[in-house]
């Protein structure tokens, strides 16, 4: 797989190259605040769920890029874009982030706010534009990788789930519709803010109080996905 390689600068309480440290007066909480227009510091972009070599066949892409204009003025955001030919195309990115206490369970709360151009209501070949594409958010002590199974595809390394089901190292929080009906005659981009419920996803952190944070969609739409990720919330509570 091409993995497309990009940073972005974080305010973490748990510690990553590059990040500021917040001081937090509770001990056993983590908090992670993410502005996808301040840079790039690490994260990476991957796809999976596709045939070995057809990079260009599935026009897989990632960027840290200027946002439409609808999504702020001078603004920049990652951009993840993929066509879904196999009607089950993920694409995501992750970082490994520091500062948890070693092989410790904590629960995450996620807040991930994107930009999407599919509004809601439509028709689309094997499923929605919108709601044929959900979002998810994990955690991990394994790095999230696709692999090769060794029959020609690329699959994830960790238990993410399949379309609109979650696994165990990563939760649903909604799909790609925005808040716009089908019927309306404008295709630009909408923000659209997706949580998971409080106490609804937990995960080990490792040996040395690392864990990677991955934001991904799911597709079950035959054609284009392009998302924009503006920002995000991630709050670890000691168990």
């Amino acid at each position: 797989m091409k993995a497309l390689i990009t940073t972005l600068t974080t305010l973490f309480i748990l510690t990553g190259c590059g990040s500021d440290v917040i001081v937090n007066p509770d001990p056993n909480t983590k908090t992670l605040e993410i502005d996808f227009n301040q840079g790039i510091n690490d994260w990476k972009s991957g796809f999976a769920d596709y045939p070995v070599g057809q990079e260009t066949f599935y026009e897989l892409s990632a960027s840290h890029t200027m946002l439409p204009s609808e999504l702020g003025t001078n603004r920049k955001g990652f951009r993840i874009s993929g066509n879904n030919h196999s009607d089950d195309l993920f694409m995501f990115i992750t970082k490994r982030v520091h500062g948890l206490e070693p092989n410790t369970r904590y629960d995450f709360e996620f807040e991930l706010n994107i930009g999407s151009n599919a509004k809601k209501g439509c028709l689309g070949v094997g499923g929605a534009p919108g709601e044929g594409v959900t979002l998810k958010a994990g955690a991990s002590k394994t790095e999230p990788k696709a692999e090769n199974n060794g029959s020609g595809w690329y699959l994830m390394n960790i238990d993410k789930g399949n379309q609109s089901i979650g696994g165990s190292d990563a939760i649903v929080l909604g799909d790609f519709a925005n808040s716009r009906d089908c019927e309306v005659n404008n295709d630009s981009y909408l923000k659209k803010t997706l949580r998971n419920t409080k106490g609804s996803f937990s995960a080990y952190s490792a040996t040395d109080g690392s864990v990677w944070i991955l934001f991904g969609t799911d597709s079950g739409f035959e054609a284009t996905t392009t998302i924009y990720y503006l920002s995000a919330k991630v709050v670890a509570t000691k168990r």
